[in-house]
Formats: C-alpha cells, structure tokens, sequence
C-alpha cells in the first residue's frame, strides 16, 4: 500500500471516530446508560454519583474526581455489582482505557493550606480548642508529676474531622464542664499541696515540691514568694511566658485567702486553682496575627501543637526553653526534637489516644459487650487486656521504629495471662504484658487480635458482615454505604434456621440482587476470620459444622483463612498504609482534611516508600509538612473590632 493510501485509510478512521466528543457519545456513554445508570442515574444515586447527568463530554472534562473514583471501582470489579449486566472482558477494558484516558485531578500547591481564596465556601477551622479528656488528665499529670486520675471527672468526647476527639469542631465547652473542671482542680491541688505536709506519701511530696518552688522566710515576704510560686507554675500551665499582669490577676485570689487569714499555703492554692480553670489552661490557642493570610507558627504555639501530637500533653522544659529561645523554629532543632519525643516514654500515649480511635476499639467493653450468659469468660479485665494488646503492639512498631506492614502481618504481639489463656499460649503467667513469638500466621498483625474480634461481633455470634465491613472501612479507607432501613436481619436462633450455617444465611441473602452490589465486597472479607469466635478463639466448627473460611472478592480472587486475608492485604499495603497516614495526618491536624492536605499524604507515602515504611517517618512527614507548620487566618474586620473593644 502507498503512502498516500495509508494517510487516507488514517483519515477516514479518524473522520467515521471523530473526537473525544463523538467517542464518548457513540462508545462510552451507551455502555454507561446499560450498565451504570440504573444505580447512578436520574432516579437513583448510589455513593452520590449520578452518571447520567454528564450527558456531553464537556460535563466530563470538569468532573475529574468523580471519574477517577468511577475507574478505581471498575478497576476493583465492584461496578457493576454482582447481580447486574456483567460488562464483559472488552466492554470493561474498553471503559477503563477510557477512563485513565481522562485528565487527572488536579493535583493542589502543596505549600499551599485552604482559605477563603482557594477553598469555595471556605469556613476555616476552630482557632483555639479545648484540651479533650486524655489531654486534660495527661497535662495534669506531667504539670504536677502525679497521675490522679482526673479524667473521670469529665463528660466523655465525640469524635469530629477525621473521627478523633482532637478535633476542635466536636469539643464544645459547656456549663457541665466548667463545673466539673471546678471540682478536678479542687481535687488536684487538695491532694498535692494539703495544709500540712506532714505524712505525704512520696510522690505527691515529690509533687508539692514542684510546686512550691520557694516558701517564705525573714527575707521572703509572703506575697513575692506567692509571685514566684504563682509565676513558676502558670508558665508550664499556660505552656508559654507570662506577663506581669497575668501573674498580678491570679495574686489577686492570694491576696483575697491571705487577708481572711487562710495561711500561705491555701491562699496560694486558690490562687493556682484560679489558673487551672484559666482558658489558657484548658485551651490550646494559637495567637492571631494583626494581618490575615497564610502565616507560621511561632515557636510556642508550634511546641504545644507537636507535645499535643505526640504526647497528648504540655511541652516539657526543654521543648518550651527551645520555643521561647526561637530555636524550635530552626529545622534541624525542630526534626531533633521529634525524634526525642518519639523516644521519649510520654509517645506510647500515642497507642491509647490514636491506635484506639483509628480501630474503633474505644467502644469495646461499653456499647458493644458479648452476651454474659454465653459468654461468661468476658469481663472488664479481660476487655482491658484485647485493647491493651493493640496499644502495646502499636506502641511497639512506633517505638521500634519498625515497618509500618507490620501492622498487616507480624509473627509477636503482646500477651499477659488472660490473653495467652484465650490465644493457647502456653508459658505465660501474670497480668503483666510482654511480647511474644507466633508460631501461626493466623494470629499476627491486628486482624488477629481478640479486640477486633469481639468488637466485629454481634452478643450472640461471629459477623462476617460486620467483619468486612471493618476490613473494608479501617484497614482499606474504603466508604461502605449503609443498608436500605428495610433490610431484614439474619436469624440468630438456631430453631428458625435449622441447620443451615451463618454462611449459607448469608449467601441467600446476597442472593437478593438489592443486597449484592454490598455484600459481595463486604462478605468475603468477613469469611476470612470466620476461625475467631466471639472472643477471638481459634474455632474449627460453629453449630456442628465445619468453619468454611474460603472467601472470593468480586476480581476473582481467592483467599482461605486470616494467613490467605492477610497476604490479600498485604497486596494492597499501599492502600493500607495509605489510610493509616491519612488517619494519622487527621488526628494531628485536628480537623477534617481537605484537598490541599492530599499532598502531605503523597509526600508522606512517597518517603515510607524509600524508606521501608519505617513509622519515624510518618510521624516526621506529618509533623514537618506545610499545614502542620502554617494557619490561614482570615481578615479581621475592623468595625467588628472597633465594636467589640467599645
């Protein structure tokens, strides 16, 4: 064939294909109108994606994340569900050429936070919050060098932004608080610094002479000893210096127990007290500046922010001496110090606070309980023991540094003698946790772990639903829409089933095209940990018959077991870790991220990539990345001002 024949031949192709425009209304969108649109069409809108409303190509070009999540789920074999017009081998290749065809989102400055300019509808994020519970208790304890035990005075914490409770929009402050921050301060300075010191037990000596840094004497006068007691100790609670005026505001509160005769102690107590109800006590604000826009931390606001992050607590001296020195704000002083935290005793608060939270396993042993009768083997001991095994596993791979897969497979974990009982480990006696070898598969890494069996479990029985679920939502980040209100439960007694295993229950009801589109992503998952009772028990056999723990996602992939699970998992460690990053930038960040904090999650996994997943590396990225450091502080305005200070 000549030259010319073959440029006409290319011509013509390209004259009967025509464009972009003509592909996608001639080829991709009639595949679209059969396969998608009677879950993502006019009348119904499963994920809040309604395909049919991108009826020309140019709609498509402008709507680049919906299609993106549109290929990953076609990629996943989850669209179309099962139950639906299969797309076929060439229908599916075909759409997905298409769609990585399709131009990427748009990937955000990443020196760049949201504002008001570049975020619509921008409506910032609280500015200054209030210490939660744990962090309340934790400063407490690190202020006074002696752990009272104060959290359970207050009112329990929602979680808000990214599901923690360090989020500034879910901690309101109400009238029960303060009364009850009240009574915590009451308790706290009248157990460390009582009238007499006569008979205190060591630590709350220890205490009171950390905070009786002078007493009077015939060259110290009450009060000027009362100024340094009072200017001593509202530094480290204020977690920054204090002026002059605010040391004279909380004297006045001496001077009121003084001159009534109460004596030096109880006056400078009330005068300490006043400071412990301070918001400069149960907050954590960082300074507006007198210009608005996109600024740095200064150094002290930036030391709490970083001590809230990795200890849930107040800067220690050399944290705070680096802050008012302005070092902290040098990087190499600035990356030193994270290290020091991290190696610091105070960072396993991180496995309580966060790992807990991330799991979900805070509700374990209060809104979810297995049945008492039968069940009688779980109590509030053995509940403690399934979360303290995570925090300390958690708590290792941090402290270690250790790679962050290990949270999908390990061969140790962390027993005392109720766990090792439960698990059949022998050789392990007493209440004290230490960490030992697995000779099985079965058990390493935290889907082997009692807490997330019981936690995944209904009273009565094992739940591959809520299993899967928890596999798909905590390990994998991925969103699990939640069942029509009409959805019937499976039956539990076994005089309505007969002899019809959980499984076989749960097969018929997939069976119903309206449960399959879920369940067949959500089920397989589930069956992977079917050995686990309840409790976490390994189990051959439930109701007489053999555990089938075989499971088969919607790719076609086959695994057996929680060994199978895990190395299914294990394949997808990008996206596992990925959403442990994500969770963890959002427990830092204390707020719900947005597009513009994608970037510190890129960069982040980009550096465990490089560096075998080490967890210090995740910590680092987080704690040194632009929104970390930076705050957008909207323009003040100025007649509102003016009012206000009238």
């Amino acid at each position: 064939m000549g030259l010319f024949a073959v440029a006409f031949a290319v011509l013509g192709t390209l004259l009967i294909r025509g464009g972009p425009a003509e592909e996608y209304r001639d080829e991709i969108r009639p595949i679209l109108e059969k396969h998608c649109y009677e879950c993502h069409g006019p009348e119904k809108q499963k994920g809040k994606i309604n395909l049919s409303s991108f009826s020309e190509f140019e709609k498509v070009t402008g709507a680049s994340e919906t299609w993106q999540t549109v290929l990953e789920r076609i990629q996943a074999y989850e669209m179309p569900p099962e139950g639906k017009p299969e797309l076929g081998y060439s229908k599916q290749q075909r759409l997905m050429k298409w769609l990585r065809g399709l131009p990427k989102p748009e990937k955000p400055d990443c020196d760049q936070i949201a504002s008001d300019r570049n975020a619509n509808f921008y409506r910032g994020y609280v500015m200054s919050r209030r210490l939660n519970r744990s962090e309340y208790n934790y400063t407490l304890q690190d202020l006074l060098g002696v752990d009272l035990h104060l959290e359970d005075l207050l009112p329990a914490d929602g979680g808000g932004g990214e599901g923690f409770d360090t989020s500034g929009n879910a901690l309101f402050t109400s009238t029960i608080h303060i009364e009850k921050y009240l009574a915590a301060a009451d308790r706290a300075l009248e157990a460390v610094l009582p009238d007499e010191a006569d008979g205190l037990e060591p630590a709350i000596a220890q205490a009171r002479a950390r905070i009786l840094v002078a007493t009077p004497g015939p060259d110290r006068p009450p009060r000027e000893t009362a100024r340094k007691v009072v200017s001593a100790f509202a530094r480290r609670a204020f977690r920054r210096p204090v002026t002059d005026a605010e040391v004279e505001r909380l004297l006045t509160m001496f001077d009121r127990a003084w001159s009534r005769g109460d004596g030096f102690v109880p006056s400078v107590r009330l005068a300490l007290k006043a400071a412990l109800i301070s918001p400069h006590f149960l907050f954590l604000a960082e300074p507006e500046p007198e210009e608005g826009g996109v600024h740095r931390l200064g150094a002290v606001p930036l030391a709490s922010k970083l001590s809230y992050f990795l200890w849930s607590s107040m800067p220690d001296e050399e944290l705070l001496a680096l802050a008012e020195g302005g070092q902290l704000l040098e990087t190499n002083a600035y990356r030193q110090q994270i290290r020091r935290m991290l190696a610091d005793a105070k960072a396993k608060r991180l496995g309580e606070r966060f790992a807990l939270q991330w799991l979900d396993l805070e509700r374990l042993g209060g809104e979810v309980l297995p049945d008492a009768k039968r069940f009688p083997e779980f109590d509030s001991e053995l509940s403690t023991a399934m979360k303290r095994e995570v925090v300390e596993f958690f708590n290792a791979i941090l402290g270690q540094d250790r790679p962050l897969v290990e949270f999908i497979d390990s061969d140790y974990t962390f027993v005392n003698d109720r766990l090792a009982l439960l698990y059949s480990l022998g050789n392990v006696a007493g209440q004290e946790f230490r960490q030992v070898k697995l000779n099985s598969r079965d058990r390493g890494g935290v889907v082997g772990m009692a807490a997330v069996h019981t936690l995944t479990s209904y009273p009565f029985r094992t739940s591959p639903v809520l299993r899967g679920k928890w596999i798909l939502e905590s390990i994998l980040g991925e969103k699990v829409q939640p069942p029509p209100p009409d959805t019937p439960a499976l039956e539990e007694a076994p005089e309505k089933v007969g002899h019809l295993s959980l499984r076989g229950q749960l097969e018929a009801h997939r069976a119903k095209p309206e449960c399959a589109s879920c369940h067949s992503r959500i089920d397989p998952l589930g069956f992977g940990l079917e050995n686990f009772d309840v409790l976490g028990r390994w189990r051959d056999t439930d109701r007489g018959q053999p555990i089938d723990a075989q499971g088969t996602l919607p790719s076609g992939e086959s695994f057996t077991g929680p060994a199978g699970l895990k190395l299914l998992l294990l394949a997808r460690k990008e996206d596992v870790i990925k959403h442990l990053v994500k969770k963890m930038t959002g427990f830092a960040f204390g707020r719900e991220l947005n597009k513009f904090d994608q970037c510190v999650i890129d960069r982040t996994m980009e550096a465990l990539q490089a560096n075998n997943y080490r967890a210090s590396i995740m910590i680092e990225q987080i704690a040194t990345s632009f929104p970390f450091q930076h705050r957008f502080y909207p323009k003040q305005n100025v007649a509102q001002t003016e009012e206000t200070s009238e």
